[in-house]
């Protein structure tokens, strides 16, 4: 009897620093279950997460068929272990398969100008051409050079012979997502509970809508592929049986709770926790329309739903230039006051430099998100992906795109191969320029993105936002003001924004090869910064693990001027601002050290003010008689702390990942009255 031929796929993460995709590797686990239903026992196949599992096999035997996915976030170390697998074993037939990969027949003849030695590439949706693949290759005799000399057009699948490009015919999508099976009830998950990677499930497949930067913005994912709740909910059972500490569950979904099967999905979700205590947050991008059906999902997970408001800008002309609508003001204004009786986070996103963005427009985006009370901001560059319509030559000619090469953050590192080192380091093509907005102006727009994230994100200074809101005074126009004032100072916190500041030159390379030349040869350095390479997660770490006595000093400093101008300054408001101050350290400072706890008194209701998120009047909670309050973590708050240290560690980059991905205004040290 024939031996099953061994095919391994790899969606590998980098690990020297932390594990910087810290999600399941579902994609290769879709690709293995589909194959198990289609040519039952007919291949061995292994799936990898991490180099050094995969080195371990390689050393046991090399695959017939060796796989890997391919993301921005790693095809450089995919390619280096490809590049080596063929020298040593030319019989093994590597293919690659993801969505960094060009739309364009320039990108295309430079992806295999840059990876030759890669025998195929799947393109598009995986599980069907791969298969089909695997048939054609066993009708090759597995022979993958005789199969390439064919010329033949493969379904969905890409080669170069000759100095040309083959491409094949694109299949039909999967219509209905069970098509696939499920890798979790098949078992082939298994090893990868480790309590660290978060489960990762989807519940549809595509996005009918068309953003210029998005690759699913590309016409061929418009329809939206469902899938059966039957199986969803066997998924979720399965996996709440083995997870540990791991509180997440991560969805791949464009639009979650867009969609009318969504309720039923949410129900499922918030029965399989009353069950099993899990999943306690529920990661996935939420429906860009249908608010009202969106906030009514979160209203059943009871908080354990982040509400996602993604605008990316708030001008008309933008949205316009990127083939985007954002929903209305009122619209948002509803999702804000229903996700906070729903006791849910809220986060937005916002892009920098998008086609026509100037200083003032992204000032007054910033400005829009948080003066909206839409939570968390999350503020990113442009990126340049392959197979989105930004990054083609006539996008860049028309809006004037420069772009710069920096790394990804984490992602990079040495590992073995057999018993020899590799080295790779990933990287990403950002714009830092456009014909509206200059380099500096750049700058100036990443200063302001910095000082949001510090300033407003994560609830670090909810009181004095709450006190904003309560005086009809702009959050925004305020924290701008204190970094107005923090720029024109000769402080350690000027320093902090000096140092993100160079740090935002410093990791920008002309060219990828340039930059993967530098990390090659620098690499060891780049390991040993405890930093990072992400500039706004380094300086958010160090902000608030060094300087947080400082940043109370001085913004509420700055409340004391802005109250006095507007008149409202002195007696009681003083005593508060006194007051809250204290306590704001006391529940902030060193919040990840569980073992600290102190004691304090207080003139005014605390609950009171917590309730309403501090948006009262100030005289109208105090009480000339202080009384004693204790304030520490909870054991449910230690625990928490504890498995997310455990998942991240406590170097500077691994509290960065800890800021910006829990709910922190949740960790911070409760405050309990004493009898």
């Amino acid at each position: 009897m024939t031996k099953p031929k061994l095919i391994y796929l790899a969606d590998l993460t980098h690990t020297c620093q932390s594990v910087a995709s810290n999600v399941f590797p579902f994609g290769i686990g879709l690709l293995n279950s589909y194959l198990n239903l289609q040519r039952e026992g007919q291949y061995r196949v292994e799936l990898f997460k991490y180099p050094a599992d995969l080195n371990e096999a390689l050393k046991r035997e090399m695959p017939d068929i060796m796989g890997f996915s391919n993301y921005s976030w790693n095809v450089i170390i995919s390619s280096e272990y490809a590049k080596r697998i063929k020298k040593d074993s030319p019989k093994t037939t590597v293919i690659f398969g993801g969505p960094n990969y060009g739309m364009t027949d320039l990108e295309v003849a430079a992806f295999w100008a840059r990876f030759p030695w890669i025998d195929f590439h799947v393109v598009k949706e995986g599980e069907k051409s791969f298969v089909g693949l695997l048939d054609e290759l066993a009708a090759a005799g597995w022979d993958a050079k005789a199969l390439r000399s064919t010329g033949k057009q493969l379904p969905s699948v890409h080669y170069l012979e000759k100095g040309k490009v083959i491409q094949g015919p694109i299949l039909p999508r999967i219509t209905n997502l069970s098509e696939a099976g499920s890798p979790y009830t098949q078992g082939l998950m298994d090893k990868f509970f480790d309590d660290v990677l978060i489960p990762m499930l989807h519940t549809t497949r595509g996005c009918p809508f068309s953003c210029t930067f998005c690759a699913e913005g590309n016409s061929y994912y418009n329809k939206v592929a469902q899938q059966d709740l039957v199986q969803f909910e066997a998924e979720l059972d399965y996996i709440a049986q083995r997870v540990k500490k791991i509180e997440w569950l991560w969805f791949t979904d464009a639009n979650f709770g867009m969609f009318a099967e969504d309720i039923e999905k949410a129900k499922i979700i918030a029965r399989t926790k009353e069950k099993y205590s899990w999943p306690k947050r529920v990661f996935s991008a939420t429906g860009k329309n249908r608010k009202e059906r969106v906030i009514e999902v979160a209203g059943i997970l009871q908080g354990s739903m982040t509400l996602f408001a993604s605008l990316q800008t708030t001008d008309e002309q933008i949205l316009k230039n990127i083939k985007r609508s954002n929903i209305s003001q009122d619209a948002l204004n509803e999702m804000v006051a229903k996700s906070e009786r729903a006791d849910s986070e809220t986060l937005t996103e916002l892009i920098l430099a998008l086609p026509g963005d100037t200083v003032q427009t992204h000032l007054r985006s910033l400005k829009d998100s948080v003066d909206a009370n839409l939570g968390n901001v999350r503020m990113y560059q442009m990126i340049l992906l392959p197979q989105t319509e930004m990054s083609t030559p006539a996008s860049r000619e028309q809006y004037g795109i420069k772009t710069k090469y920096r790394l990804q953050q984490r992602s990079f590192g040495k590992y073995s191969y057999l018993d020899s080192e590799l080295v790779a380091a990933e990287n990403e093509e950002i714009c830092v320029s456009t014909n509206t907005m200059s380099f500096e102006d750049y700058l100036k727009c990443r200063e302001a993105d910095f000082t949001v994230e510090i300033l407003h994100n994560s609830g670090m200074f909810l009181e004095l936002m709450g006190l904003c809101r309560w005086a009809g005074l702009s959050w925004f126009e305020f924290i701008y003001r204190a970094y107005q004032a923090i720029r024109s100072s000769d402080s350690e916190l000027n320093k902090l924004y000096d140092g993100f500041r160079q740090d935002s030159v410093r990791g920008l390379w002309d060219s990828a090869e340039e930059l993967e030349a530098h990390a090659a040869a620098n690499m060891g350095e780049l390991l040993a910064d405890e930093g990072g390479t992400n500039e706004i997660v380094k300086g958010k770490a160090t902000a608030v693990l060094s300087y947080q006595r400082e940043l109370h000093d001085l913004l509420y400093s700055e409340m004391e001027k802005v109250l006095h101008e507007k008149g409202l300054g002195g007696g009681v408001l003083a005593e508060y601002l006194g007051e809250i101050k204290q306590l704001s350290l006391m529940r902030k400072q060193d919040f990840l050290q569980t073992d600290m706890a102190f004691t304090s008194t207080l003139h005014f209701n605390y609950e009171g003010l917590s309730d309403s998120k501090f948006r009262l009047d100030p005289e109208s909670v105090w009480s000339s008689k202080p009384v004693s309050v204790r304030i520490h973590h909870t054991a449910e708050q230690k625990k928490a702390i504890a498995d997310y240290i455990h998942q991240y560690g406590q170097a500077v980059e691994g509290v960065g990942r800890i800021l910006m991905r829990a709910p922190i205004r949740r960790l911070f040290r409760s405050v309990d009255y004493v009898a």
